[in-house]
């Protein structure tokens, strides 16, 4: 008799214990789904700010496109000013040369946009230091745009697209 509670006892903590488990499994599969689906919106969000803030290494040099933006032309009315804000970081050990002159961007349809004269980037870079500085073309056609960074000496290039273009105009502003 003392034998059979005990089993019984045994028996009723085995289920106790079996459904408890499965609470704590299928609590750990919403967890687990919850988290799949936050890592899918942030996979996006990595996506879309890749877009723009992916890093290139031409010739030892990190280029990377913070953000593009889309000004109005001071001195034509309508005409826009596609505005590169960039950053590069020298990763040699020798002083390198970073220019926006080296930089080219087409539009959708594979017209090479213009340099706007505007304060470009261009400086000599010392070894591990970094810059922050803009690029500057009078946009022509629409985006997405192709850029393509090419080392005039060394001929290495890089190539980023830009699908997304922050408006600053005053058209949209006013919206």
């Amino acid at each position: 008799m003392i034998l059979r509670r005990r089993f019984r006892s045994i028996g009723i903590c085995i289920f106790t214990l079996s459904i408890f488990l499965t609470g704590c499994m299928s609590g750990e599969k919403e967890v687990q789904k919850e988290m799949q689906k936050q890592t899918n919106t942030s996979t996006k969000d990595e996506t879309d700010k890749k877009e723009t803030g992916q890093e290139k290494t031409v010739s030892g040099v990190s280029i990377g496109i913070e953000e593009a933006l889309q000004l109005e032309h001071p001195d034509q009315k309508g005409k826009k000013v596609l505005q590169l804000q960039l950053k590069a970081t020298n990763k040699t050990a020798e002083e390198k040369f970073v220019d926006v002159f080296e930089m080219s961007v087409w539009n959708q349809e594979d017209k090479k946009l213009r340099i706007y004269p505007g304060d470009n980037l261009g400086t000599k870079l010392a070894p591990g230091k970094s810059v922050k500085g803009n690029g500057y073309y009078v946009i022509e056609g629409k985006g997405p745009y192709k850029v393509q960074y090419e080392n005039t000496e060394t001929k290495d290039k890089q190539e980023w697209t830009i699908n997304k273009v922050k408006d600053m105009t005053e058209d949209e502003s006013e919206k």
